[in-house]
C-alpha cells in the first residue's frame, strides 16, 4: 500500500530545546535522588555511632554497677577517677579504674594479690573507651557530692556521661546514667596478706603490714575463731600462743570504716 506524501515527508522527532529540557530536568530528578540517598546514608552511620557509643559506655556502667553493689571496695573516689576493688580468689583481687582524661573516658582492669592500692598512673595510660561532651561535666558523684576524702564510707556511686558523636558538621549528644548503692559500704580495702604472722619460740607474733599505714590511724582487735579475744594488741601487734592456727582480725580506722580478716597460722 503507498504511503501518502504527507506523512513520508513530516519531520518527527524532538527539537533540541526539548531535548535540553528534557536532559536539565532528568539531571535534577537525578541529583535530588542522590542527595536524599547520600543524607540516609550518612544519617544512618551516624545513628549507627551513637548506638555503638551507648551501647559500650552501657555495657561499662553496668558491670561498674554490678560490682560496687557486691563486695567490692572503693580505693579512690574523685570527681572524674573512680577505682574499686572486686575479690576474685580468696588470694587475689580486680582493681578496676574509671576515670576522665582530655575529654575521653578510659577504663582499666588489673588483678593484684596483698595489699590493695589505687593506681597512680596517669588516666589516659588505660583504654579508651568513649568520648564525652566535656571535660568539665563530673563523671561520678558519692552520695551526692563531687568527691569523697573518706572512699570506704561511701554508700551511693552515681554515674553520668555525655557521650559526643560529632561528625562530618552532624552533632550527637546521648546522657546515659546510672547509680549503685553499695551493700559493702563502711568496709576497708584490705585483703588476708595486711595481718602479718611472724612465727617465734612462743608462737607467733601477730603485726599489719606496713601499707596499712597509708589508710591513716587504725585499730586493731584479734580474737580465735570462737570470737574469743587473743587479749590486747599493744601497737596494732599482738604475740599469740602455740596452738593458734587461725585468727580474726578487726580493723577499724578513724572514720569508723571497718573491715574483718581471717588468716591462717601455720607455725611448726
Amino acid at each position: 500500500m503507498p504511503i501518502p506524501a504527507d506523512i513520508r515527508n513530516r519531520d518527527d522527532g524532538f527539537t533540541l530545546v526539548e531535548l535540553l529540557v528534557g536532559i536539565t530536568i532528568s539531571m535534577i530528578v537525578l541529583l535530588a535522588t542522590l542527595t536524599s540517598l547520600e543524607a540516609f546514608s550518612s544519617n544512618a552511620a551516624h545513628q549507627t555511632r551513637v548506638t555503638d557509643a551507648n551501647g559500650q559506655v552501657r555495657t561499662v556502667m553496668d558491670a561498674t554497677v554490678t560490682d560496687l553493689r557486691g563486695a567490692s571496695a572503693i580505693l579512690r573516689a574523685d570527681a572524674a577517677d573512680l577505682v574499686y576493688a572486686v575479690a576474685t580468689t580468696s588470694t587475689t583481687t580486680r582493681v578496676e579504674r574509671l576515670c576522665v582524661a582530655s575529654g575521653e573516658l578510659y577504663g582499666s582492669s588489673t588483678i593484684v594479690s596483698g595489699t590493695l592500692a589505687a593506681p597512680t598512673a596517669a588516666c589516659d595510660t588505660g583504654s579508651k573507651i568513649a568520648t564525652l561532651k566535656s571535660t568539665a561535666s563530673t563523671a561520678f558523684t558519692y552520695d551526692g557530692a563531687a568527691l569523697s576524702a573518706t572512699p570506704a564510707l561511701v554508700k551511693n556511686v552515681g554515674l553520668t556521661f555525655s557521650l559526643t558523636a560529632t561528625q562530618a558538621g552532624m552533632t550527637a549528644i546521648s546522657t546515659l546514667k546510672a547509680s549503685a548503692a553499695r551493700r559493702s559500704a563502711g568496709t576497708l580495702p584490705l585483703t588476708g596478706g595486711d595481718v602479718v604472722p611472724v612465727c617465734n619460740a612462743a608462737g607467733a607474733l601477730l603485726s599489719l603490714s606496713a601499707s596499712v599505714g597509708d589508710l591513716g590511724p587504725v585499730s586493731v582487735t584479734y580474737a580465735n575463731e570462737g570470737a574469743i579475744s587473743l587479749g590486747t594488741p599493744s601497737g596494732n601487734t599482738l604475740q599469740i600462743p602455740e596452738g593458734i592456727t587461725r585468727v580474726v582480725a578487726t580493723i577499724t580506722d578513724a572514720a569508723g570504716a571497718t573491715n574483718t580478716i581471717e588468716k591462717d597460722i601455720e607455725c611448726n
